[in-house]
């Protein structure tokens, strides 16, 4: 998913979880060491992962992001509460997300 693909699409996913314009958005580039593993505690909020990664894994209770993963038949780009995050490079990767944290929950009326 690209930045500009992500930013039209993460308006109508919120609207869809019932939220209207009540959130922040925040861009999240990290920087991984070699071989690291790092766990993002993202309850209540949602990741969107912007690009294809390589030798990167992204897992969380929504799904995996994993190129190299051959037991899975969908990648997710959308991750939510605890997101493990391992970088399979022996030298440094990085991984670009878009942070969507919602204020609070408004119900939409339809």
């Amino acid at each position: 998913m690209t930045i500009n693909l992500a930013l039209e699409y993460i308006p109508r996913r919120m609207k869809e979880l019932g939220y209207k314009s009540d959130y922040y958005i925040r861009f999240r580039h990290l920087v991984l060491q070699p071989n690291e593993e790092q766990t993002i505690d993202a309850f209540n909020q949602f990741f969107y992962l912007v690009e294809e990664a390589q030798s990167v894994r992204v897992e969380s209770e929504t799904g995996v992001f994993d190129l190299s993963e051959s037991t899975t038949n969908e990648m997710q780009y959308e991750h939510q509460s605890k997101i493990h995050v391992t970088n399979y490079l022996s030298g440094i990767n990085h991984l670009r997300f878009i942070q969507v944290i919602p204020k609070n929950k408004t119900i939409i009326k339809k």
